[in-house]
């Protein structure tokens, strides 16, 4: 596996307006893409075995602490990585592909506990990471 998430990467996630469907239409006109977290820094490390440890820094008061693992690449999808961030009682998963001819990640961020945005469990949003 060539991937890996060792180092310092930029950081940043969006999220959508909630969708309200009736009678097989979206009612109103939902944002699509809003900016959810602030700017953040990724600093991890990941061992041989492909487990990763490190931190989400948004400000010196708000670091998340990062755990996870990287997922080799297989002939129908790129290599992936699925991360959790906690930070206190708050608690996020994440899901992102290596974009191939690329060193940026993207993928799916999902609150679990506690958003630091004050969002609802169970809201989803594209992340991006890219190289500093």
């Amino acid at each position: 596996m060539n991937e890996t998430l060792k180092g310092k990467w930029s950081y940043r996630s969006f999220r959508h307006d909630a969708i309200v469907v009736k009678d097989g239409h979206v009612e109103g006109k939902p944002e699509l893409a809003k900016p959810w977290s602030p700017p953040g820094v990724l600093e991890v490390d990941t061992n041989e075995a492909g487990e990763i440890s490190g931190k989400l820094k948004f400000t010196e008061e708000v670091v998340l602490d990062i755990k996870g693992h990287l997922i080799p690449a297989t002939d129908k999808e790129p290599a992936s990585v699925e991360l959790t961030g906690e930070f206190h009682s708050s608690a996020n998963k994440l899901k992102g592909f290596f974009i191939p001819g690329s060193d940026h990640i993207v993928g799916t961020i999902l609150n679990i506990a506690d958003d630091l945005g004050k969002q609802p469990v169970g809201t989803v949003g594209p992340f991006v990471l890219f190289p500093i």
